[in-house]
């Protein structure tokens, strides 16, 4: 009976140990794939979120003849109900037109953007920024403008002067309280000795065109606010701020542009 117990242990602990050593040997034959690293988890889903909010850093060049679009919130379209300048740029000219604006972004942040975008040569190049600063006096905007332009190799490019009021100190081209109608401001005045007919005057249009392209009708409101140099509420969405535009601001402006393109035989 004692020798039967032992032999019976005897079979038991072999039979264990042979199947520890064929699990040990499935273990090697079938190693558990490495998991994502939270850190790089949570990066991939930031870039992914951060790319659908700025649907620009999605854009991928292509070397067919395009409109790039280059800017901030503007160009983006905030305020706009789903209507963007770029969009109504596009069903004008009946070209292809590339929204590079990403909302916030500084001067300094959309030439970088510029320059890893690659070839540019063939393209139409619509340029507005510095809105959201990047730059420490006007001169080193000016020189942010044409190192964008030069190294796009191209000589097709249209540079938009803001759109904000001159008037308004709570943005970066708020200046003056004078009532300057349709004067050049400062900017306006060294852009063109820059930039030459390349330079299309976003305000400026604004205030002379903006509501008959939407054939709106022109109030008192409006006449005061022309002669003070600045754009008519109707063409802005004043419960947000005093900046950016709504569908009719972003529908004029985009017209402003395709007339300055054909004036200079773009399309």
């Amino acid at each position: 009976m004692k020798k039967c117990f032992i032999r019976t242990a005897v079979v038991l602990i072999a039979a264990l140990c042979l199947g520890a050593c064929s699990g040990a040997q499935t273990d090697q034959e079938q190693p558990e794939q490495p998991e994502q690293s939270p850190e790089a988890a949570t990066e991939s889903e930031s870039s992914s979120e951060y790319a659908t909010l700025h649907p620009a850093y999605a854009e991928v060049n292509s070397p067919d003849e395009e409109i790039n679009c280059w800017g901030d919130s503007i160009t983006e379209g905030y305020g706009g109900d789903e209507l963007t300048y770029p969009d109504v740029l596009a069903q004008l000219t009946g070209m292809p037109v590339r929204n590079l604006g990403v909302g916030g972004e500084d001067s300094r942040q959309i030439l970088a953007r510029s320059l890893s975008y690659g070839n540019q040569s063939e393209d139409i190049l619509v340029i507005q920024m510095g809105d959201n600063g990047g730059w420490d006096d006007l001169e080193e905007l000016i020189g942010q403008y044409r190192r964008m332009i030069s190294e796009a190799e191209t000589d097709r490019y249209i540079i938009v002067s803001s759109t904000d009021d001159p008037n308004d100190f709570d943005q970066i081209w708020g200046y003056t309280m004078e009532p300057i109608g349709l004067e050049d401001t400062y900017y306006e005045a060294r852009f063109r000795e820059v930039f030459g007919e390349h330079l299309f005057e976003g305000r400026k249009y604004l205030i002379e065109n903006g509501l008959s392209v939407n054939d709106l009708e022109e109030t008192q409101e409006d006449r005061e606010r022309a002669q003070k140099g600045c754009i008519s509420l109707q063409l802005r969405h004043p419960e947000i701020d005093n900046t950016h535009l709504n569908d009719e601001g972003y529908r004029a402006l985009a017209r402003g542009i395709y007339e300055k393109g054909a004036e200079l035989g773009y399309w």
